[in-house]
């Protein structure tokens, strides 16, 4: 199969059933005329949700229409029932993950259930670049490391971007393979996936051979509207359990690199900004419950959430700062519902269920100013409210 093939196939797994898009559809003539209520600050088309499922394995379920409220003296058809309602309101806004198991988006984050170890921790920042000369530096440096002839060089600074971001740098490879750099913090190369076992040896050996450490393998799993499962990239980093946790915390976010179907990725090792204290758990968990949080994922009753599991990780989307975040799993009863109507037809809905992960900046809120925080979705700030939850 190729990469089309299996963009084709999977994208097709990750849209909603037929009979699902046919009661929309009715329901869209039926409503035609009727005005729809105002998007939810993070809404998307059904095109781009389905798009950022191939990215992130996860589901994002657009608003239904309504009727329009403020028609003093207009007679208006009600609103079609096209699905059974959840026993939660704005349910169907809500987005998650479908997953058979939470532990499949767990991972192996070496701070789960030793978070009270951590009281404060080193926040990183990206160097700033005026022009591409280190990043071609660093592009020829890993050419030469792969054993890839740079044919051309594509440079995008982004600074006419209305939110940071680090600039990449593409450089196209004689045999067609690709070296992609965000910034100098994270390095891509997209090759022929026949060398995979290749690339993946280098990398190994780069990790190990000055500590002779063991690599652990993580590997987050997800399913489609098909039922088929999907896989998030396989990452190898490096695992000491004899290390004190933040560094241990260090070796999985930085020494580490990720490799599947032809594509790696690593990240380098940055600067330090400066260390700062933490937000507590509890202040963390607080803060989601009350609806400040950030991430694709969202739910319009936080209070009532089920927490899965709550780690701290390093987030690479606040340009410049790689700082700390507290990663909150979380899932909804009422998600088994709307799961059940988004389905393929002939796939049981019973062995899944829905996942949620919450981003709350972890780095003390007094320290905002200095190192602000944000995270992206759909190229807009993915920053949820309490206002949102009105």
């Amino acid at each position: 199969m190729n990469n089309e093939e299996r963009y084709r196939s999977t994208l097709g797994g990750m849209t909603p059933s037929p009979a699902w898009q046919a009661r929309t559809l009715a329901a869209m003539k039926q409503a035609q005329g009727q005005k729809r209520p105002s998007p939810k600050p993070l809404a998307i088309a059904a095109t781009a949700a389905a798009l950022a499922l191939a990215v992130t394995g996860g589901v994002w379920l657009s608003g239904r229409m309504g009727a329009d409220p403020d028609g003093p003296g207009v007679a208006r058809t009600p609103e079609p029932v096209v699905t059974p309602t959840p026993s939660a309101p704005q349910a169907w806004n809500e987005s998650f993950s479908i997953v058979t198991d939470p532990s499949q988006l767990m991972g192996k984050n070496p701070t789960a259930g030793r978070l009270d170890e951590l009281t404060e921790l080193k926040v990183y920042e990206e160097p700033s670049l005026t022009d591409d000369t280190l990043q071609r530096t660093l592009a020829d440096a890993l050419a030469l490391e792969y054993g890839l002839t740079i044919t051309d060089y594509q440079w995008d600074s982004l600074k006419d971007y209305h939110i940071p971001r680090p600039p990449t740098l593409t450089a196209q490879c004689a045999d067609g393979s690709q070296i992609r750099l965000d910034g100098l913090g994270t390095q891509t190369v997209l090759f022929d996936p026949a060398r995979q076992e290749e690339f993946e040896a280098r990398l190994t050996h780069k990790l190990t051979a000055v500590s002779r450490a063991t690599l652990a393998q993580e590997q987050l799993e997800s399913y489609t509207f098909a039922g088929e499962r999907y896989t998030s990239l396989q990452t190898f980093f490096v695992d000491d359990p004899t290390q004190p946790l933040s560094e241990q915390l260090y070796n999985y976010t930085f020494r580490r690199f990720s490799a599947q179907e032809g594509i790696v990725s690593q990240n380098t090792y940055p600067s330090v900004k400066g260390t700062y204290p933490l937000r507590s758990e509890s202040d963390a968990l607080a803060s989601f419950r009350s609806g400040d949080y950030w991430g694709s994922h969202c739910t319009a009753h936080p209070d009532q959430a089920e927490i899965l599991q709550v780690t701290i990780e390093y987030d690479f989307s606040a340009y410049p700062y790689i700082q700390p975040v507290y990663r909150i799993l979380f899932t909804q009863d009422y998600w088994d519902e709307v799961i059940a109507d988004w389905m393929h037809d002939g796939v049981d809905p019973s062995p899944f269920m829905g996942v949620g992960i919450a981003y709350v900046p972890a780095i003390d809120p007094k320290h905002q100013d200095e190192i602000p925080y944000y995270r992206l979705f759909n190229d807009a700030p993915a920053h949820h409210t309490p206002e949102d939850l009105n």
